[in-house]
């Protein structure tokens, strides 16, 4: 009986062992556009890389970079409320423009809270793996006065 359940013991072990998990792919804050777009060509690459996955996005309302076309001048300020549903729209928009909005219906968007800046993370998860938390850092966040944007104001 001691062999049976140490046998099973190791077993799961094993198995346990060769469990997939999620995997964070990418990571990103405030960002120029032409970087933006270059990770929205490696997100669409992963997603169709990885037809047996999910793609999470985890999306962080925080301050954003904002630059004064005036002063030539850029500052990190306040979001507009709704500015990660804006975000969401803006890679759905990009997506689109790819033609490769039929990979859309593999990523999970998530609104994940509030942090000190605003951050984006790109989950891989494989199929039966924990999909990811949200980690806010912050409870509530303080809003300016304006209408929400995406990411690059002249393409999406």
């Amino acid at each position: 009986m001691k062999v049976l359940g140490f046998t099973a013991l190791i077993l799961i072990l094993y198995c346990s062992s060769f469990a997939q998990q999620a995997e964070l792919i990418d990571e990103f804050g405030n960002t120029a556009c032409e970087d933006y777009l270059n990770r929205m060509d490696n997100l669409r690459l992963n997603v169709e890389n990885n037809p047996n996955s999910k793609t999470y996005i985890l999306i962080y309302e925080g301050k954003e970079l904002w630059f004064n076309a005036t002063r030539a001048k850029s500052k990190l300020v306040f979001p507009t409320f709704g500015s990660a549903k804006a975000k969401i729209y803006s890679i759905k928009m990009r997506f689109k423009f790819m033609q490769a909005e039929h990979l859309l219906d593999r990523i999970v968007f998530i609104e994940a809270g509030f942090r000190e800046n605003f951050t984006l993370e790109i989950w891989n998860v494989p199929s039966g793996a924990v999909p990811p938390k949200p980690t806010p850092t912050l409870t509530k966040m303080k809003y300016r006065k304006g209408k929400p944007v995406g990411f690059c104001a002249g393409c999406c």
